[in-house]
């Protein structure tokens, strides 16, 4: 089967790359040539990770084999658990009389009620326009340059009926996202955000901290310990949630917490009641600086 609007795609992200390298070169005398594109693969390493029990892999489509369904489904699941994405990959062949984005997003409701930092695959083999859903720290971390070229490389390999690699390529574009400052709510810059990653990842403890809005009727305490049991499954490591709806940061360990980030959760709580977020997460830095 040829798939003219996904050829169609090609060249024209091929073309927009293109522009895009050939504009920004800081190379003057580099010929321009039609072969940019081609030279700025995004990365692509098989993972091995563990298997996973969830289900984030819907072939409706049927274009997976049982042992490239496991695969991406298990990376799938690693990146849920340690990026605290909620990730899924949907390949369908009917689109229920539904746009391919609002279709995504439909699916993205469904399987998650529509929360969380989100990354929602969809293979469309209906009108062959292909969908990255991003929500949260996806979508401020992955930049859609990021994702043009994942899609570009993607979309070769399914043109191959190379499924398998296209859709983990497009997974991939999950391994952008932080791993210690997950800003589902976000409120936070771009900027922010790296910051407060690089300062957490050098802290000796295994922290990891999140920032979101929580207008459910399920408590923080338990949405917090849901996300501990993805990230830390030992038990061993910090995590904290910073609610802005209610302006308040709570942690939790499966281990006793360290007294000096106890004492400092008074100073935490303060700012963030304010509306400070910002010097409430950096509190929480100094803390795990010392």
């Amino acid at each position: 089967m040829i798939f003219l609007k996904k050829i169609l795609f090609l060249n024209i992200i091929a073309s927009a790359v293109c522009l895009v390298m050939c504009s920004c070169s800081a190379d003057k005398t580099q010929p321009a040539t039609g072969k940019t594109a081609e030279t700025t693969s995004q990365p692509f390493t098989e993972r091995r990770v563990e298997s996973s029990d969830g289900t984030y892999i819907f072939d409706k489509a049927g274009l997976l084999s049982p042992e490239d369904l496991k695969a991406c489904n298990d990376y799938a699941g690693w990146l849920h658990d340690e990026k605290l994405i909620n990730s899924a990959v949907i390949t369908v062949s009917d689109l229920n009389g539904m746009t391919p984005y609002d279709y995504a997003a439909d699916q993205f409701e469904a399987i998650y009620e529509g929360k969380g930092s989100g990354l929602l695959i969809l293979i469309n083999n209906a009108t062959n326009e292909d969908i990255v859903y991003r929500t949260g720290s996806c979508f401020t971390n992955i930049s859609q340059s990021s994702e043009d070229n994942a899609m570009y490389w993607a979309t070769k390999e399914m043109i191959g009926n190379n499924y398998r690699n296209g859709i983990m390529r497009l997974l991939q574009l999950g391994e952008l996202c932080n791993t210690y400052f997950i800003d589902n709510a976000q409120i936070f810059s771009y900027d922010e955000v790296k910051k407060f990653e690089k300062s957490l990842s050098q802290a000796k403890e295994d922290v990891c901290m999140i920032a979101t809005r929580n207008g459910s009727k399920t408590s923080n305490e338990d949405i917090l310990k849901v996300y501990y049991q993805r990230k830390f499954r030992d038990g061993k490591g910090i995590m904290l949630m910073l609610d802005t709806e209610s302006g308040t940061v709570i942690a939790h360990s499966g281990e006793k917490l360290p007294s000096k980030l106890e004492k400092a959760m008074k100073d935490v709580n303060e700012l963030s009641a304010k509306g400070d977020n910002t010097g409430a997460v950096n509190r929480i830095i100094e803390v795990f600086d010392k």
